[in-house]
């Protein structure tokens, strides 16, 4: 019933759009941006506009009937992050596609459709604004210090520990200073790592315990919330990124953006970092 697969993880023996696979990419139905030619714009006036030019592929996480990435097995979510690196790679190729945004949507109240558990990839032909001005904040931050800002991130949470969710070998979960929504979480490769889509298979299998744990946790303290999450991954081509660190951002739907948040672009959270992660790194798994 869904469109013809692009990438799978499959037995040897089964054949695309059959059964036997664990993991299993296919094109949005519904896409927000369509493959088809080159970037144009147009304009009229002050007004301009761009075609919606891009790639929208959906991952399907399992062949099993499961809603939350916390139910599924750590070898599950390792396949998932293993095949999230493989359709970046591969589209990245693609000189057109200058930023893969890899984000899942998990309850309705998140904005997902459908109960299964999926997530979603989407390839632009520039970076969103978003992650620019993030790029471009800790560009400021190394030219007037010498230093990636996320690796001081880093160390300053794991030493103080009062924002520490959970330290793993190469994986560091916290609740961000000035978070913006309560019991938001990110997790961080210890070690400087601009891109996402260069992790390796060592690193994907001891992420995959990493979020794994975090989702548990907030399941556990806030009785499965619904949540988004987002990769965080410097733009492909791009030089210097000795002051850009990849990350995941995972955002519970708990509170509704509401006037002032979009009248002001400041956020209201009722509930202060510290707690929030004092709450979570309490939980028994």
């Amino acid at each position: 019933m869904t469109p013809p697969e692009v990438f799978a993880y499959r037995d040897s023996q089964s054949s695309p759009d059959a059964p036997g696979w664990t993991v299993r990419v296919v094109p949005n139905r519904y896409p927000a941006l369509f493959d088809e030619g080159v970037r144009s714009s147009s304009r009229r006036g002050v007004y301009e506009s761009t075609a919606g030019l891009g790639v929208h592929e959906v991952i399907i996480e399992s062949p099993e009937h499961v809603v939350e990435v916390a139910a599924l097995d750590e070898k599950q979510v390792a396949a998932v992050l293993r095949v999230y690196r493989e359709r970046m790679l591969a589209l990245s190729k693609d000189e057109r596609w200058r930023s893969i945004l890899v984000y899942k949507n998990q309850g309705a109240a998140a904005g997902a459709t459908l109960a299964h558990v999926h997530s979603q990839l989407i390839a632009l032909p520039e970076a969103p604004e978003q992650l620019r001005a993030e790029i471009d904040g800790a560009r400021r931050y190394y030219e007037a210090n010498g230093r990636c800002l996320f690796c001081e991130i880093v160390r300053q949470d794991t030493e103080g520990g009062e924002r520490l969710v959970a330290e793993h070998d190469r994986w560091v979960a916290l609740c961000p200073y000035a978070a913006r929504f309560p019991f938001e979480i990110w997790i961080l490769p210890k070690r400087h790592a601009p891109y996402f889509e260069r992790s390796s298979n060592q690193d994907l299998a001891e992420l995959a315990h990493c979020l794994r744990d975090a989702l548990a946790r907030l399941d556990r303290v806030l009785d499965n919330p619904s949540l988004n999450y987002v990769i965080h991954s410097h733009p492909a081509g791009e030089a210097e990124t000795r002051h850009y660190h990849w990350h995941i951002e995972i955002l519970p739907k708990l509170v509704q953006v509401a006037g002032f948040e979009w009248g002001s672009g400041m956020f209201i959270n009722p509930v202060a970092p510290e707690d929030a992660a004092r709450l979570l790194r309490q939980v028994t798994l």
